[in-house]
């Protein structure tokens, strides 16, 4: 593939996105699922830090979120034709991923607009189990992990300009208090 500069920035920025979903730290200390559903999840959850960067704090460069939006879902389109989906079904799977999407998203801004509002965390929280732990149970301490991994990521990204985080390529920051992770 062949990207012009702006494009390339957006593959860096997914592929910080990707690096970041793919920490074994989730996977082996946080004891999410390694799976593709769980995987999808946690390459959305990351990518809403930066869909929120974008739509709630009115930079005008729309563009970055569209071209991500178009490049993530590209990537998921091919992930499942080199799974050996066929049209139809890889048709019908990104109806499905789309509508994910969209109410994974809605979730998540939702719950952090109240957070912001009142500093309840609780909706945060059940979106993070439902998402990404699938309702099944999971530690408190590990659910906060994620909720303050999320608060601490969307405030890195604001207190810097967007030439900072795009220089970056939106890179994340991860906070790990191994003592509050594992039990």
């Amino acid at each position: 593939m062949f990207f012009k500069k702006e494009n390339k920035k957006i593959l860096e920025i997914y592929q910080n996105i990707v690096k970041i979903s793919r920490s074994k730290f989730f996977y082996l200390k946080l004891k999410v699922k390694d799976d593709f559903e769980t995987r999808f999840d946690l390459i959305i959850f990351h990518a809403f830090i930066i869909f929120y960067y974008y739509k709630n704090l009115n930079i005008k460069n729309s563009k970055v979120s569209q071209d991500l939006f178009d490049l993530m879902f590209g990537d998921f389109e091919n992930n499942l034709r080199e799974m050996g989906f066929g049209d139809i079904a890889v048709n019908k799977k990104m109806k499905v991923f789309i509508s994910a999407f969209y109410g994974r998203i809605a979730q998540y801004s939702k719950s952090i607009e109240i957070f912001e509002s009142n500093g309840d965390k609780s909706l945060i929280q059940s979106t993070i189990l439902n998402n990404i732990y699938k309702g099944n149970r999971a530690s408190n301490n590990k659910i906060n992990f994620f909720v303050n991994h999320m608060i601490s990521n969307i405030e890195y990204f604001v207190n810097s300009n967007e030439t900072e985080n795009l220089k970056n390529s939106f890179d994340f920051i991860m906070h790990v208090d191994e003592k509050t992770i594992i039990d």
